[in-house]
């Protein structure tokens, strides 16, 4: 099954290559931080990062009229008092299976953009210039995915949670809301400092063993999860 998640990426990798095989007739980015909210002993405390998004209409490509795009930004940090923190990556996992993406078309629909990224229309891209402000996350029940470590500096003490289930990780924590605001501030690069090991030219993961039937939805994170899931694509 990791051959599954291989496989959707090496697709979106494509088509964020459509660009040099066609003409890009009409493009967007959006600058914005990503604020993550939770209430401890019901306190609100807030952590962010700042991510953009590249969006670009292209004609004449292999496959027609499409679009493409491209994700700057890595995971947010949350310190939490008392010395915990985790980490929201800015990957999902979709129903609890392969590794995807996702700020792609959060952005979009909290934006109000109903149209996918290959059916941008002039209207849209509009839209994306000129947005402004603090607004909702909105993208239905799909959420990023929430991690942790055992120990930040051992990799394979990573694990997963819900964001309803933080409490029970983290006592005295409650999730509150995620929300975008558009903003001109730098690209947050912090991440690899905090977690040297994501500087490895290997993957620091554990995996299945060989020969494991093991159904993707079964693995824990850990055998799914790579480095560059800690960051969008073009900041690899």
């Amino acid at each position: 099954m990791q051959i599954l998640s291989i496989t959707r990426r090496g697709f979106m990798a494509s088509i964020v290559a459509l660009p040099l095989m066609g003409c890009q007739e009409e493009t967007a980015k959006v600058r914005y931080r990503v604020i993550a909210t939770v209430e401890v002993d019901g306190k609100p405390i807030e952590a962010s990062t700042v991510m953009e998004v590249r969006y670009a209409r292209v004609k004449n490509s292999l496959i027609g009229t499409g679009g493409a795009t491209r994700l700057y930004g890595e995971a947010l940090i949350f310190d939490l008092p008392g010395g915990k923190s985790f980490y929201m990556l800015p990957t999902e996992r979709i129903e609890n299976g392969p590794i995807a993406q996702i700020w792609e078309y959060a952005v979009l629909n909290s934006f109000g953009i109903k149209n996918s990224i290959g059916g941008l229309e002039a209207a849209d891209f509009q839209i994306l210039r000129s947005t402004s402000g603090r607004i909702p996350y909105s993208l239905g029940k799909r959420f990023p995915t929430f991690v942790a470590f055992e120990d930040d500096q051992k990799p394979n003490t990573i694990f997963e949670f819900r964001r309803d289930e933080i409490g029970a990780i983290f006592p005295n924590v409650c999730f509150v809301r995620l929300e975008l605001e558009v903003t001109s501030a730098p690209i947050t690069e912090r991440l690899r400092e905090r977690l040297p090991w994501l500087n490895s030219p290997q993957q620091v993961f554990d995996r299945e063993p060989p020969g494991s039937k093991r159904p993707t939805g079964d693995r824990p994170i850990g055998h799914l999860v790579t480095i560059e899931d800690f960051f969008g694509d073009g900041s690899r």
